[in-house]
């Protein structure tokens, strides 16, 4: 399993460009040129490196942990002691290969959900606001594009996230007002 350490590392390759799109944030360069093209390059490499390139290898393992499971290693193969040298001529317990093809299942659903969630964030991101609805500062009532008013109690507030809840936003570095 040693090869598949190596190979699995190669999930990585897109944690650069998340990082990154999450200093733009930090930065107030949010909806930015270059925090689109770092974006649209982030989506590229973890489409590549964790889906496709994953997905992939996660068959080699699942076929490598079935014969590993079902086939007891040659001759050939023990007497070389730097492949097989912890093989001892068995085959490896059920329970491991179940444990190992489960976790690998697993991050690899995670992934996929992931990969889901930020094409959504993306197309939420740079979608143009709609203009229909205008709040006035008093809040008694709101218009539409025909004029017609509506109570703003059919308003609804976005919900903070965590994130916005513990985070200082930079203005509030500046100011020194964290609380």
């Amino acid at each position: 399993m040693n090869y598949y350490g190596c190979t699995f590392i190669l999930y990585e390759l897109s944690t650069p460009f998340l990082n990154i799109h999450w200093f733009f944030d930090k930065l107030n360069m949010t909806g930015s040129k270059a925090q689109l093209y770092n974006g649209l390059t982030l989506l590229f490499t973890f489409f590549s490196c964790r889906l496709v390139w994953g997905t992939i290898q996660s068959a080699f393992v699942y076929r490598d942990m079935w014969r590993a499971v079902f086939t007891a290693p040659t001759a050939e193969a023990l007497s070389n002691p730097e492949i097989m040298g912890f093989a001892n001529g068995e085959t490896i317990p059920l329970w491991l290969a179940v444990i190992y093809t489960a976790s690998n299942v697993t991050l690899n659903t995670l992934n996929w959900h992931w990969f889901f969630k930020m094409i959504a964030a993306v197309k939420k991101r740079f979608e143009p606001a709609k203009a229909t609805e205008k709040v006035e500062a008093d809040g008694a009532a709101t218009a539409d594009a025909t004029g017609s008013e509506k109570p703003t109690a059919s308003l609804r507030m976005r919900r903070s996230t965590i994130e916005e809840m513990i985070v200082p936003d930079s203005e509030e570095l500046r100011e020194g007002t964290i609380q």
